[in-house]
Parts: structure tokens; C-alpha cells; sequence
């Protein structure tokens, strides 16, 4: 691959375009009634089976970009691997009774499951999501916690699903590790995405708990008692993350099903808590670091806020200059991919490698490529511009209705974790904003940042070895 193509791709996995915001459902009863059925949150299929071996899972966990890694990276990512050893050799000591290497005894199962879920209307809709178990001579380790993976953005190819690597291998420490999908990926490929519709998001990760539940109970796999659920989650994962305590806390569906999930913490990185903040960040800065993510975020709203944003045609958020370059049509026909290339065009990208001097600032070198589509006025229409429009208003109503900072996490730990130079999402009226609500009313947070350089991009690394390690520990 051109180095072109692979920081594209590690834009977009990092959670590079992950301001967008597709919303759901309110917290009213109405809306709580709405998104009912009895069908939610049950397993419907499996779809397939298969077992990752050890040298497979030590590649997996290897696997992240070091071309990206901050210096410290380096060495949590090599403890990772010697830590995941000695759990997978202790696992299987424990099973086998005797002294036989991991490699001998340990694989692990990763499961695709359908379920039953809502969508932004709240309508019956099938999702799905894969599941990683550990297994010691063909025999099921007994799970002592989950862990919820939120993923961050993406461009899903195809219909097998974006199933994050990032935390596959902390099952050798006896977790079970659940990877959903969300709309627009996996069984519902082709579907526009619900973009940072952060409750509906929530909603649909819950449910496929509940369904990698209903099958680890069929499998006949053990959970230690009070064993509980950690849910982790970077950039739009983040906000995701933090959406997902709000449900399960806030909601009656979720205070119901967290009889079954007992959610004991979230891992926050770098969410859009606050897509109404970030908004008006943009609007005051007069900036946002891709344009595409605004047709993201337009796109996700008409998904997910369907009555507020009936009528309403995408195109009509942008200016005439801005429409010649195509890139809001490949959004609004959900050709994401064709979006990113005609507003990345013929740039020659190139990795960002730390911690040499020359190129410490060639992640702001790389956003500057995209002028000029980086100036909000610029891309707006003269109807969006307008503090009065309908089409204004009614996207500003979508935003505040998912912000995930209208709350007080109780009975959770919750961490708050970013980078100091995220221009991507602003830090300000998200993960300090957050972090100091919660803060000043009581909640269990704790605010933790990347190195003093670290990006949107880099903040990945680390916060992913920083979580590995919290959950080490656990």
C-alpha cells in the first residue's frame, strides 16, 4: 500500500472524522415507548465460527501503527505482549494442570451474532456484532468481566462488519470481548450510518450485550459472580462510550437490561461528548478539520432524527463553490469512500513519525492539505449561515438532543481521557467540559492525557496500552 492509502486509513480508524452526529432517542417516556419491542436486545443467529490461535493473537496485538506511536507507546505495547504470555500461560496452567504452553492449550473463539435491535425510528432492525471467547483445550474459561468495544469511525467495505482488533486479545485475561457493529455496517451494509447518533449507538450496544449473553448462556460458558461490564471506547467511540453508561443508567430499558450487563466503568478517548459544543466551536474558530465530517454529520441526522430532519435535502447545508467538488453528493448517496478521495484528492500524504523534529508537526502539515475546505463560512450555504433557517435550526435541535454531558455517572467509574492537540475534536467543550460537570458533581472521574504532543491520531496508541493496562489491573 502507498503511504497515501495507509494514513488514510489510519485516519479514519483512529476516529479521525468522528464529529458527526446522527441522533435518536430522548429520554422521554414517549420516546422510551417508542423504541420498545419485546424483540430487542435477543439473539437471532450465529453466523460464523472460528478459533485465533496464539501466534495469531500476539500478531493481532502487535498489529497497531507504531509509525504513530509516541515514544512511550513502545513500551507499554511490549509489557501488552509480555503480559498477555503470562495470562495465556496461566490460563493455561490452571486448566490443564500441568505446565503445557499457551500455544498448546489456548485459542480463542470469535463468533458472529445477529440480534434484534431498533433503528432511529424506532423500528425492529437486525444488527449484528462478534464476540471473542477464550477457550483452554477446547473448554470454556470462565469469564470474569466484558468488555464493550466502541468502534470508532469508518468506511465499511463490506458486509463482514468493522471488527475492531483493539482489545481481542485481552481475553487471554478470562474477559469476554464484544465488538458491535452499528447501522450502516455488517448485516445492515449499504444503510446509511447512523453517525454519532451517540443514544441510538448506545441503545444497539446494549442490545448486542444482551444478545452475547443470551449465547454465552446457551454455550454453557461460566461468568464469575459480580463480574461486571467495562465499556471502552475512542473518538466517536468515546462519545459512544459515554453514551452508552447514560443508557443504562438514564433509561428504563437500559436501568433494566443493566441487571445483565452491571456496567462498572467507561474508558472515554477523545469523544465528541458534546456535539452541540463542538458545533458552535466551529462556528466561533470558523474551522473543523475535514469538511466531510459536517456531511457526516448532516447525513446521520436525517437517519437518526428523521422527523426533525424530514424534508430537509443535504445539499442545502453547502455552497455552490463547495458542491462543484462533489464531495456532499458521495455522501448523500452513501458513497463514503468516493467523498474521502475527492476531498483528500492527489495529496501526497505521508506518515507522521515521532518523536523526530522535522516532522513533529506533520499532522497539522497534513489537515492544511485540505484548504480550502478547512473554513466553515466556506463551505456553508448562505440558508445555513443564516442564525434563523429552518435547515439551521433543525440540525442544531438534532445536536443538542445527542449531547452525552446532560448527566451524572453514579455507581460507574468513568475516565475521561485526550490528547492536548486534538483540532479534531476541540477539547474544550468536550473532554474537559465533561470532566469538570462531572466533576464538580460528585461523579467517580478521572482526567487523563496523551504526551504534550500527542494528536487526534497518536492519542490512539496511547490511549489504547493506557487502557490495556487499567484493565490489567482490574
Amino acid at each position: 500500500m502507498n503511504a497515501r492509502y495507509n494514513l488514510w486509513m489510519v485516519l479514519l480508524c483512529a476516529g479521525l472524522l468522528s464529529l458527526t452526529f446522527a441522533a435518536c432517542s430522548n429520554d422521554s417516556d414517549e420516546e422510551n415507548k417508542k423504541g420498545q419491542t419485546n424483540e430487542t436486545g435477543t439473539l437471532t443467529s450465529v453466523q460464523e465460527e472460528k478459533e485465533i490461535s496464539f501466534d495469531e493473537m500476539v500478531d493481532i496485538a502487535e498489529s497497531f501503527d507504531s509509525e504513530t506511536a509516541l515514544p512511550e507507546d513502545l513500551d507499554a505495547q511490549a509489557e501488552n505482549i509480555n503480559g498477555l504470555i503470562a495470562a495465556s500461560q496461566e490460563l493455561a496452567e490452571t486448566y490443564s494442570g500441568a505446565n503445557g504452553t499457551y500455544q498448546k492449550n489456548v485459542t480463542f473463539k470469535v463468533v458472529t451474532l445477529n440480534y434484534q435491535s431498533v433503528d432511529g425510528e424506532g423500528k425492529p432492525i437486525t444488527l449484528s456484532g462478534k464476540l471473542t471467547l477464550p477457550l483452554v483445550n477446547g473448554k470454556y474459561v470462565t469469564i470474569e468481566d466484558i468488555v464493550l468495544s466502541c468502534h470508532a469511525t469508518s468506511i465499511p467495505k463490506d458486509n463482514k462488519g468493522v471488527y475492531s482488533d483493539t482489545f481481542k486479545d485481552m481475553a487471554a485475561y478470562s474477559f469476554a470481548i464484544i465488538d458491535p457493529d452499528y447501522i450502516g455496517f455488517g448485516i445492515t451494509y449499504g444503510q446509511p450510518q447512523t453517525y454519532l447518533c451517540q443514544k441510538l449507538i448506545a441503545r444497539n450496544c446494549v442490545d448486542m450485550e444482551l444478545a452475547a449473553l443470551e449465547y454465552m448462556k446457551q454455550e454453557g460458558v461460566k461468568l464469575k459472580n459480580g463480574y461486571g461490564t467495562y465499556v471502552t471506547g475512542f473518538s466517536q467511540g468515546g462519545g459512544n462510550a459515554l453514551a452508552v453508561g447514560r443508557h443504562l443508567q438514564e433509561t428504563p430499558e437500559g436501568r433494566e437490561a443493566n441487571k445483565s450487563v452491571n456496567v462498572k466503568g467507561l474508558y472515554c478517548g477523545d469523544g465528541p461528548y458534546s456535539p452541540i459544543g463542538t458545533f458552535n466551536h466551529w462556528l466561533k474558530t470558523d474551522s473543523l478539520c475535514l469538511s466531510a465530517v459536517l456531511s457526516m454529520v448532516i447525513k446521520g441526522q436525517q437517519v437518526g432524527h428523521p422527523d426533525i430532519m424530514r424534508g430537509i435535502s443535504l445539499t442545502s447545508y453547502f455552497s455552490e463553490e463547495y458542491l462543484k467538488s462533489g464531495i456532499p453528493q458521495a455522501f448523500d448517496s452513501n458513497d463514503t469512500n468516493n467523498g474521502f478521495g475527492l476531498l483528500l484528492g492527489d495529496a501526497s500524504l505521508v506518515n507522521i513519525r515521532w518523536p523526530e523534529p522535522e516532522t513533529m508537526d506533520a499532522y497539522e502539515t497534513l489537515i492544511s492539505l485540505t484548504t480550502p475546505w478547512m473554513q466553515f463560512s466556506k463551505i456553508m450555504s448562505p440558508e445555513f449561515a443564516d442564525p434563523n433557517s429552518h435547515i439551521r435550526t433543525a440540525l442544531l435541535q438534532c445536536l443538542e438532543e445527542e449531547r452525552v454531558d446532560d448527566w451524572v455517572p453514579r455507581n460507574m467509574a468513568v475516565e475521561i481521557y485526550t490528547a492536548p492537540r486534538d483540532n479534531v475534536i476541540p477539547v474544550e467543550p468536550n473532554a474537559r467540559a465533561v470532566y469538570e460537570k462531572f466533576r464538580s458533581e460528585g461523579a467517580n472521574v478521572t482526567y487523563k492525557e496523551a504526551g504534550a504532543l500527542a494528536n487526534h491520531i497518536t492519542a490512539t496508541c496511547a490511549w489504547v496500552t493506557h487502557v490495556k493496562k487499567e484493565l490489567r489491573k482490574l
